[in-house]
């Protein structure tokens, strides 16, 4: 019987991977069954590991001085783990609740990646497009604009288009090398940019970077870019390939490269520093009601973007509150099934765990003795179902995660990976120890008044 529910088991598992997620087939019975064939191997080993473990503990322990650990196995030992049942429902629960908090994180994480891959920064300031090109964010503005409190991070971005000599457009994303490096690593989910690689030898070709499409378009050879703008042409080679930069978080064909290599040709001539259009800050605690207004003062008609307003657009909406909502009822529920089964376990034990707490008072344990056989005796068990809701909770997410959309909670194409969590594993754990630790405390505690009552029951 064991072999074949484990062998149906791991059936369901396959058909359900092989199966997937149809657009439109409504619930997927695999899914929702999953924790479950999960558990049933899962309990199934456990039950047959068990005893042979807690036999050499008790033959190791029979070696050494003392009666307390020795006792406590060999009443383990005894009463065998739970039945198979009450196991396999607290493993289920706490399978499901560990599964829960993951799935949570997940969709947590995602929102907030998605989040940076929105704006770009905690906060962007973008120049008003019907402002003439070069001179939008004076230096002046975007010293004051950094200066907001709460700002850690700046950059400067002076975005315009390009050509490549087949007739390709690109954008051309213009920064100071250093500024930006550091700007992106206080970022999350864009790739870190080393501002050496932005830094051109006398004579040489300025090196770019560029994402894959533009990669392809430049080739590897010099290539010149010429723009609209009142700027000379830039003679570039392709250095790295970036996936995505927070100048441009929407994506597209564009090349990164030094504010120092852009020169205008307006007369008089323009200086690099007024050539900015964008303004990407970062910090955690910036005066959002103060940039916006000072925005308004100094860049009129420029678009303030923060990073927060998107977090929060993604985390209110009505699918993640009645989504989270059932998670939490799902570990309501973990929660209580799993503390109804391990105090009913307690409970089919009380009667004789009482009865040898009496014999052992009698023959001179001490109370801290007594206590320590106790634990021994029910604690083993707990942690053999520990192990099996911790192997399931790490085999879970692996096995499903190829038939899991979490996107569609993030409203983005990035996806969303359901990893092992350990916090998600370890709280229902240390919870299912810290009730069966309070309980037997309280048993013991209302057992030493009974011990002479108890003995004469016997007697």
């Amino acid at each position: 019987m064991e072999v074949t529910a484990v062998a149906a088991a791991v059936a369901g598992v396959v058909v359900f991977r092989q199966q997937g997620v149809q657009a439109g087939a409504g619930v997927n019975l695999f899914t929702s069954a999953a924790p479950v064939l999960i558990a049933v191997p899962a309990v199934i080993v456990v039950l047959r590991v068990y005893p042979l473990v807690l036999r050499g503990l008790l033959r190791g322990y029979a070696r050494r001085p003392g009666a307390t650990a020795f006792l406590g196995l060999a009443r383990a030992a005894r009463t065998a783990l739970t039945p198979a049942l009450p196991a396999f429902v607290l493993v289920l629960a706490l399978t499901v609740a560990a599964f829960a908090g993951m799935v949570r994180d997940a969709v947590t994480r995602g929102e907030v990646a998605a989040s940076w891959q929105a704006t770009g920064a905690d906060a962007s300031i973008m120049a008003s497009s019907q402002q003439a090109t070069g001179a939008a964010l004076a230096p002046a503005t975007v010293r004051a604009l950094a200066g907001v409190p709460g700002v850690t991070h700046a950059a400067r971005v002076w975005q315009e288009g390009w050509s490549t000599p087949n007739g390709t457009r690109i954008t051309g994303l213009a920064v100071d090398p250093a500024e930006y490096a550091t700007l992106v690593a206080a970022t999350q989910t864009f790739p870190a940019v080393p501002a050496r690689l932005l830094t051109a030898a006398a004579g040489a070709p300025q090196p770019v970077l560029a994402s894959p499409q533009a990669a392809t378009d430049l080739g590897t050879g010099p290539v010149t870019l010429t723009s609209g703008a009142a700027v000379r042409p830039v003679k570039v080679q392709l250095a790295a390939v970036l996936s995505g930069t927070p100048a441009l978080p929407a994506g597209g064909e564009f090349v990164i490269m030094p504010l120092a290599a852009i020169h205008s040709t307006a007369t008089p001539p323009e200086p690099t520093a007024a050539l900015v259009n964008e303004l990407l800050l970062t910090g955690t605690g910036i005066d959002q009601p103060r940039l916006t207004a000072m925005a308004n003062d100094v860049a009129p008609g420029s678009v303030t973007t923060f990073r927060s307003d998107e977090l929060k657009s993604l985390t209110t909406a009505p699918l993640q509150r009645a989504t989270f909502q059932l998670f939490g009822l799902a570990l309501v529920v973990a929660a209580v099934l799993g503390l109804a089964v391990m105090l009913l376990e307690l409970a089919l034990g009380a009667a004789e765990r009482e009865a040898t707490l009496a014999r052992l008072a009698t023959m001179g344990l001490g109370e801290g003795q007594r206590t320590r056989v106790v634990a021994l005796e029910v604690l083993p068990a707990v942690l053999a179902a520990a192990v099996a809701a911790w192997a399931c909770a790490v085999a879970l997410p692996r096995l499903v995660a190829p038939a899991m959309d979490l996107s569609v909670f993030t409203g983005s194409t990035a996806t969303v990976p359901l990893t092992p969590d350990t916090a998600s594993i370890v709280v229902p754990l240390a919870g299912l120890a810290v009730v069966a630790l309070v309980a037997l405390a309280v048993e013991i505690r209302s057992g030493r008044r009974r011990v002479a009552a108890r003995l004469r029951t016997d007697g």
